[in-house]
């Protein structure tokens, strides 16, 4: 036996199951070609891999709620007060969906004589334009033009108008729309007096000294595209307002945004939508909701324009919560308590004995 003994070799156990993954790929000089290798790579891969069939779940389709559409109340019942189901309903309709419809407050007849008068104010020249750019606005040279009628008219408005505007343009034109004018603040201050008698927790903060209503009249020009409309940017009522009223002669139709989306409907001849603006949002607290609503002009082939009413209605400097207590003491009557009753009765029954017996 030799000094040096070799140890004997274990045997080599193979596992069962995958093959040994091969050595990398050996591209040195001398060594077999890498196509070999690779050849057995991908015997190795598809032996050990198994990649599942996977299948896509099946869409799903997001349907967002629509916001709740736009009530319809009768105006004689809003401005008596005393029907309680239509102050409910627009309390109601102001915490849901930020507007409503009044339906029976003006004519339709009176308001398309209100818009015939109008469009000589419209009609007027350029240079007279321009010297009344306090009421005259124009958003595009082709598209379309608004005139601002300030509420309440000062008396130096009025003789400013008269003198620019050619002939007695503004003497007939006032005459038309301001009966018309009337009746939508009528409106304005009913709703203004509903929300302040029923709000539950409403901030102490007054109205904008600067801010008067404004009636404005869009004219929209018949040979512009319902694109180009969208394009010239948005109709949101400013800040300063507290309600929108839009009135029409004609069926209109109506796009009303608010929190909850979009909604489109019909605005019937004559009536009113009414829209919560964001100053009596931030007034609530957010209990009653803000929106806005915008006339859907579609090109026809009617020669006349198109021209649509919306006043922007402000109270003036008087806080909210003062507007409610007035109205309550004007229109509510005082009750006397039980106690006070009682008093009197004794008082008077103290008399009656003093004098007759």
């Amino acid at each position: 036996m030799t000094a040096t003994s070799r140890v004997p070799r274990r045997p080599r156990i193979r596992a069962r199951g995958l093959p040994p993954a091969p050595t990398p790929i050996r591209t040195a000089r001398g060594s077999r070609s890498a196509a070999a290798d690779e050849r057995v790579l991908a015997e190795f891969l598809e032996a050990s891999l198994r990649v599942p069939d996977l299948t896509l779940p099946p869409k799903k389709r997001f349907n967002f709620p629509a916001p709740p559409p736009a009530p319809e109340i009768a105006a004689p019942a809003l401005l008596s007060g005393e029907a309680t189901a239509t102050l409910t309903t627009v309390v109601s309709a102001a915490a849901e969906a930020g507007a409503f419809l009044v339906a029976g407050a003006v004519e339709a007849g009176e308001v398309l004589e209100a818009v015939e008068v109008s469009e000589a104010v419209f009609a007027a020249p350029e240079e007279v334009k321009r010297e009344l750019g306090m009421w005259f606005q124009r958003r595009d040279q082709v598209a379309w033009e608004e005139f601002c009628w300030f509420r309440p008219v000062r008396p130096d408005e009025d003789r400013a108008l008269d003198a620019a505007l050619p002939g007695s343009t503004y003497r007939v034109f006032r005459e038309k729309m301001d009966t018309v004018a009337s009746k939508m603040e009528d409106i304005a201050k009913s709703v203004i007096r509903v929300l302040s008698d029923n709000v539950k927790n409403p901030k102490d903060s007054a109205l904008s000294r600067e801010a008067p209503s404004i009636l404005r009249l869009t004219l929209y020009n018949c040979n512009m595209s319902k694109t180009c409309w969208n394009e010239l940017g948005s109709t949101d009522p400013a800040n300063s307002h507290t309600l929108s009223i839009h009135l029409s002669g004609r069926d209109r139709q109506i796009c009303l945004r608010n929190q909850g989306g979009s909604n489109f409907f019909s605005l019937p001849a004559g009536s009113m939508l009414v829209t919560i603006g964001k100053q009596i949002q931030e007034w609530s607290n957010g209990e009653f909701k803000s929106a806005v609503g915008e006339v859907l002009f579609e090109m026809t082939e009617e020669p006349d324009p198109f021209i649509s009413l919306e006043l922007l209605y402000s109270p003036g400097d008087l806080h909210l919560s003062e507007v409610g207590r007035h109205a309550r003491c004007i229109d509510r009557p005082k009750i006397v308590s039980f106690r006070d009753q009682i008093l009197v009765a004794l008082v008077l029954l103290s008399l009656f004995y003093l004098f007759w017996c």
